[in-house]
């Protein structure tokens, strides 16, 4: 019988506004350099590639490491900016909920897993900034706890920060479902903590529907909802 079910955060439950690029142009044009928002995006893939991202972390390492991403990003300017000012401004930038949105059905999900009495909580390789915008776009209130590597220690794909979230909802690993859009960091790395997994396509337009089925598959037969 399923207990709990954790989700991903970001092309998950939650995704860019308008996309991670458009935040990086809305910021650098207040520092009054217009750069199209496809320029960020291809840049941050290549940056984001480039970094080697350990499994064991931190909170101040996930700082040096995201201060690396952008870094590799400012160095690909066409002109200078003082970067210390306007990294600040893009990592505060996506602290915030105005940078992202719910993804359509995320909190009816939610709602609804809460309504027969499963756990649910976000297992993400974020920092301490997506509580502030998980509660910005009203989704922590329908969530038991959030749990980001730079809290825990681990990053995805290692198994610790899949057993650690079981254990803080009180479930077992074969009590719990992940799903997160990463076939490797998400689905392959739950598994093989001992978790069910789903893969979850956000570009995919029966992505809902297959997630609203999991509230009815097998995993959840003879679940009732908790007493009023």
């Amino acid at each position: 019988m399923l207990k709990a079910v954790l989700f991903d955060a970001a092309e998950t439950l939650i995704r860019p506004w308008p996309s991670y690029g458009a935040v990086y142009a809305r910021v650098t044009a207040a520092f009054g350099m217009r750069i199209p928002a496809e320029f960020f995006a291809e840049e941050m893939k290549r940056a984001f590639r480039a970094v080697d991202w350990p499994l064991r972390t931190t909170s101040e390492n996930e700082m040096r490491l995201w201060q690396e991403v952008t870094k590799k990003v400012y160095e690909a300017l066409p002109a200078d900016l003082p970067f210390h000012e306007w990294f600040g401004a893009i990592y505060q930038a996506f602290a915030s909920a105005d940078a992202w949105v719910a993804e359509p059905g995320a909190a009816e999900t939610l709602q609804s897993l809460r309504d027969i009495g499963i756990r649910t909580a976000v297992v993400s390789n974020w920092d301490e900034r997506l509580m502030s915008v998980l509660d910005g776009l009203g989704l922590a209130p329908l969530l038991d706890r959030v749990f980001v590597a730079a809290q825990v220690g681990w990053r995805k794909p290692a198994r610790e920060i899949f057993l650690h979230a079981c254990r803080e909802l009180d479930a077992t690993p074969g009590e719990t479902l992940h799903i997160g859009d990463s076939a490797s960091e998400d689905v392959s790395a739950a598994r093989a903590a001992g978790l069910q997994a789903l893969h979850y396509r956000p570009s995919d337009p029966t992505a809902l529907r297959r997630l609203s089925h999991v509230l009815h598959s097998a995993a959840l037969v003879g679940h009732t909802a908790p007493s009023p």
